[in-house]
């Protein structure tokens, strides 16, 4: 009998959608996607368990669960992976969500920042192959960015991931819920943009919007390039103080990237002595690479700096026990 093939999943655990992808030898096998408040609802063992359901539902004949890796939106507390957000990832906060679920599937499991999630993905799967010094921004809910330098994530002092779409980039912006006032993502996330759209189209729905701006209309698109200063000011920051080589504009906003890239470009660059010029690519990937960037985690070749890596005992393994990342990325992702 030929021996079941291991498979990785990946987790995009975002605040207002979860989407899960199966990825084997490259291969997506499997993907799906729920609410993340139903997905949330009842007590952490009742959500663990729907979680569980979903990944194991997923495994197709013929393969096993070889580790599962999830990318949440932050703060995700390292080492412990415990993540800490209750404003926008209030059903599974505060719990011990990787050591429960490593439990219930029988497999390893590894958390990170979904910023981080994205980067592998980049750079496995994306834009970011063969990049030295990665930056990548996700647009969605809220603003998330992760730089990889050579393949692995930037932490601050205390091994955390640096919360960056909490830079204060507008002094007159909005209170944003972390205390500060004019939060990057506060004025440059996906609902900044949903709130800036509707104003001219009635809607939040930037479905609406999207194809108002194909067809043309220059009130929609004066808008999408006073958006683009907002991203652009936070992404000049960023510039200055990583010195990418690339940046990777990825998340639910990335396909706007053509309408909002006038007013980004002024913010970007230009300055030689005091920042570089930066390029900046919207993602390829689509609305799984968070899913498909967490399957890295989960995987054989899981970076050395995520954590906790959990044995499926509940136990968290050691750094000794932890799988490394590849040297060079993996190839071309296609779905099956």
């Amino acid at each position: 009998m030929k021996a079941p093939q291991s498979a990785a999943v990946g987790i995009d655990l975002g605040g207002t959608g979860t989407r899960f992808a199966m990825i084997s030898a490259g291969k997506v096998l499997a993907r799906s996607e729920v609410a993340t408040d139903a997905l949330g609802a009842g007590t952490p063992a009742e959500r663990v368990s729907r979680m569980s359901a979903v990944v194991t539902g997923m495994l197709p004949d013929g393969y096993r669960l070889g580790g599962v890796g999830i990318g949440a939106s932050g703060p995700v507390l390292l080492p412990s992976g415990t993540i800490s957000n209750p404003d926008t990832l209030p059903w599974f906060s505060d719990f011990d969500l990787v050591g429960m679920l490593a439990k219930e599937l029988g497999a390893p499991v590894a958390i990170d920042n979904d910023a981080v999630a994205w980067a592998l993905a980049e750079r496995h799967f994306g834009a970011g192959r063969g990049c030295g010094r990665l930056l990548v921004v996700t647009l969605g809910t809220g603003i998330g960015v992760a730089f990889l330098d050579g393949g692995l994530p930037y932490r601050d002092r205390g091994g955390q991931h640096p919360e960056c779409g909490h830079l204060p980039v507008d002094p007159r912006g909005p209170h944003c819920y972390c205390g500060l006032v004019g939060c990057w993502e506060m004025v440059a996330s996906r609902l900044s943009l949903e709130a800036r759209a509707s104003s001219v189209t009635g809607t939040p729905d930037l479905a609406v919007a999207y194809d108002l701006l194909k067809a043309g209309h220059p009130v929609l698109e004066a808008v999408l390039v006073d958006y683009g200063h907002a991203v652009g000011r936070g992404l000049e920051l960023l510039n200055v103080a990583y010195g990418p080589d690339r940046a990777v504009l990825a998340g639910s906003v990335s396909r706007f990237v053509p309408y909002f890239a006038p007013g980004m470009a002024k913010e970007l660059g230009h300055r030689p002595g005091f920042s570089n010029d930066l390029e900046v690519v919207a993602s390829a990937l689509g609305a799984f690479g968070g899913a498909m960037g967490a399957s890295v985690l989960g995987s054989t070749s899981a970076s050395a700096a995520a954590a906790p890596l959990s044995n499926g005992d509940g136990d968290l393994l050691t750094e000794e026990e932890m799988p490394r990342l590849d040297a060079e990325p993996t190839g071309d992702l296609g779905a099956e």
